[in-house]
This record gives structure tokens, C-alpha cells and sequence, in this order.
């Protein structure tokens, strides 16, 4: 049972960025085979041929929140990976794909304001477990959709290969397909 620490962290440089910058979502039946790991770093370094359907969420809507849930009396741990996002506004195109979401088993991806790209639900999938349509009181109020998605997996999510610079996001995976192109 491999449960040994193998390494500490120091204070680092401060040059983070929280945020999400877009929510990348696939089918889940796409990826139940094909995703491969980087036997050194554990980065995925491989992706199944697959379309994912890319959102770009309002300026600081969007959020990823992974919490680590752990019984001691029943010896029980898991991961609960919850994405949130906020896009509109209203119409038809987006009510239906609002409806889609919400049915669909997906594999999300979270691409995050500094480039990094995570994996979410690559074990069980996610699915939506809240949101919400509005149209506020107030003229600058919401006209659009909350969407929240939540995967719970043995194992934290998971890190892509970083794509290079000057390069889009999955251009180092040559069997993915995104939907709006870059």
C-alpha cells in the first residue's frame, strides 16, 4: 500500500492566478477508454478521439472547488470535484443545450486563468447537480444560466500535459476536436 509521503513543499514565488477560464465538456461514454498517463509526472498524456463542447463562463463566474472527503471510523475516502460556471443569455439554442447538460454523464475539463488544464471525472463522470435559469429584477441583473457539475472519484483530478506556448489548448492531443474552435 503505497499511503508513504515521498515529498515536502516549500513557499514558492506568489504568481498564481485563481479562475476559470473555460469549461470544456465531453461525453462520458467518449472516455471510458483511451485517456493515458505520464508514468513520471501522472499528467495525462493521452486523450481517445473525441468533439468536447467548450463554454466560456462571464468574467469570474466560473469556479473549481475539489474537497477531500475522509471517514476515520469508516476508513472511507474520495474526492468531490464541483465545477461552476455562469453563461448566457437567454434563448432556445441555450435552453436546449442547458437540458443536455443536465441529462448528460460528462468528463469535464477546467481550464483555469493560468493554463492549466484538469481532468474531472475521468473515473465515475460528472454530472449537473445544480442550476439555475434567470432573468433578475434589475436591468444588470443575471440573463443566463448557472450550471454547477459535481464528479466525486477515488483520486484527486487530474492535470493534461501543459500545451505550448503559442499553441491552443489541445493541440497537443491530436484526437481532440474543440467545438467552438479556437
Amino acid at each position: 500500500m503505497a499511503c508513504e509521503l515521498t515529498t515536502g513543499f516549500t513557499l514558492g514565488c506568489l504568481e498564481g492566478i485563481g479562475g476559470v477560464k473555460e469549461v470544456l465538456i465531453a461525453n462520458y461514454d467518449d472516455f471510458t477508454s483511451g485517456i493515458t498517463y505520464d508514468a513520471v509526472t501522472g499528467e495525462v498524456d493521452g486523450l481517445p478521439t473525441a468533439t468536447i463542447y467548450r463554454y466560456v463562463p462571464f468574467r469570474n463566474s466560473g469556479s473549481y472547488i475539489e474537497t477531500v472527503n475522509k471517514n476515520l471510523e469508516t476508513g472511507t475516502l474520495y474526492f468531490s470535484q464541483e465545477v461552476g460556471w455562469t453563461f448566457g443569455k437567454l434563448n432556445q439554442d441555450m435552453r436546449n443545450e442547458f437540458l443536455n447538460v443536465a441529462k448528460a454523464k460528462m468528463i469535464v475539463f477546467v481550464r483555469t486563468n493560468d493554463d492549466q488544464i484538469l481532468l474531472v471525472g475521468a473515473g465515475e463522470g460528472s454530472q449537473l447537480t445544480a442550476g439555475s435559469v434567470q432573468s433578475g429584477q434589475q436591468k444588470a441583473d443575471l440573463m443566463g444560466y448557472q450550471v454547477t457539475t459535481t464528479a466525486e472519484n477515488l483520486v484527486p483530478a487530474v492535470h493534461l500535459e501543459p500545451f505550448a506556448a503559442g499553441d491552443v489548448p489541445f493541440s497537443n492531443f491530436p484526437g481532440i476536436t474543440v467545438s467552438p474552435a479556437y
